[in-house]
């Protein structure tokens, strides 16, 4: 299914950068083609639709980049009321009535200017499809140009079809045109899966060419005893046949899942890239410094003399310090921050506290400091201070004798 639409209108890292290095040129070119752009506008209001207008046009319109070619005209008759054609991009509509002149329906639903603007007609949607077939029915039956319709009723990027509505073809004969796009430079897409017709077109100015290839195909009628489902399967594989393409079993409400299904999956991707980035500076620079061979080195010097203290704070020092000794001291002085590590180290710092503490005798009988009760006075009103220094020579003794600094 993804592989009947371009996602982007730009595919690749390469193109992105010379598509960056033309911006300047093509941004030139699109203000100059708008000038000549308002030329084509004035023509439609002054001169009413006819075959000469539309060549006008087509020839103003090559003249702004987009070229259009005729490659087979196998038409017999002419009197087709009913054109249809595949769906290749946003301007497919106008591209056809360059060649032949034609009425198109609006079945989106925009205001009377920008019907004006892009050269489609109201024929009622915004009342509902009953309405607007109905509507259609009517101006086939009193007009004397064409209506053109997209029996696909969704773009795609011309390597395949999807089914035809039968619709059109219940409204008699039909005239049926495979339409192909390329551009110059061609890795940039003639259209996306969400593109309009605005984006289409302004990209269109953008490149250099964009060029249209036509063919028109002989008018069909559905024979006797034939439905309209099988009139217009009849049809599409024609027009496949004639383009080269294979038939899909998909059809535009397919479109419409995988352009929902896409965004929720961009809204979650989205999310995630929200919550990452919310996430603790400190926890992502511990998951950095874990995999340093030197911190992790350096911790092991730390756990081999204060074995009960937990890896992640000694970890939190290091980073700061990146000595073993100034560690140590700051461990044993109480100077290490335990803020940040509240969390993934609640554990650990439970199991350090009731090592450090007999949580389980009665506080009468807890010991804080010594084990032994000393005979000497001097050693028993030893301040907690001067104990703290015994500790701490006590582990550098420790340290500098396993290391074999002495």
């Amino acid at each position: 299914m993804e592989a009947l639409f371009h996602v982007n209108r730009i595919p690749d890292s390469r193109t992105k950068l010379m598509t960056a290095l033309y911006f300047p040129f093509g941004v030139a070119l699109v203000i100059i083609r708008l000038f000549i752009t308002l030329h084509a506008l004035l023509v439609t209001c002054i001169l009413p639709k006819s075959a000469a207008t539309s060549f006008i046009l087509k020839t103003i319109f090559g003249v702004i980049g987009i070229q259009v070619f005729i490659q087979e005209d196998r038409r017999k008759d002419k009197n087709a009321k009913v054109i249809v054609s595949n769906h290749v991009s946003n301007l497919d509509h106008m591209i056809i009535d360059f060649i032949i002149a034609n009425i198109t329906p609006d079945i989106v639903g925009l205001s009377s200017f920008m019907q004006w603007l892009t050269g489609f007609r109201d024929f009622g949607s915004s009342k509902g499809t009953d309405v607007l077939e109905e509507n259609i029915r009517k101006f086939v039956r009193e007009s004397k140009f064409p209506v053109l319709l997209h029996p696909e009723k969704a773009t795609t990027n011309g390597t395949g079809l999807l089914k035809f509505m039968p619709f059109p073809f219940s409204l008699g004969k039909v005239q049926p045109v495979a339409i192909q796009a390329t551009r110059w430079p061609n890795t940039l897409a003639v259209t996306t899966l969400t593109s309009n017709i605005y984006q289409d077109f302004l990209w269109s100015l953008f490149v250099p060419y964009t060029i249209y290839k036509v063919k028109l195909l002989p008018e069909e009628e559905c024979n006797e005893g034939e439905s309209e489902e099988e009139f217009a399967e009849r049809v599409r594989r024609n027009m496949a046949e004639c383009l080269g393409v294979p038939l899909t079993k998909f059809t535009w409400s397919d479109k419409q899942d995988l352009i929902k299904r896409l965004e929720e999956e961009e809204a979650r991707r989205q999310e995630q890239q929200k919550k990452s980035s919310q996430r603790p500076t400190g926890s992502l620079s511990s998951n950095r410094s874990v995999s340093d061979p030197e911190l992790q080195r350096m911790m092991q010097q730390v756990l081999d003399v204060l074995p009960d203290t937990p890896a992640s704070i000694i970890l939190q020092d290091l980073e700061k310090t990146r000595e073993v000794d100034l560690t140590i001291t700051n461990i044993l002085e109480g100077k290490v921050s335990k803020e940040n590590n509240k969390a993934s180290q609640a554990s650990d710092s439970l199991l350090y506290i009731r090592k450090k503490i007999n949580v389980d005798i009665a506080p009468s009988h807890q010991k804080y400091g010594d084990t032994t009760f000393h005979s000497v006075a001097t050693s028993r009103m030893l301040s907690l201070e001067e104990r703290k220094q015994i500790m701490l020579e006590t582990a550098r003794q420790r340290y500098k004798e396993k290391h074999g600094l002495i």
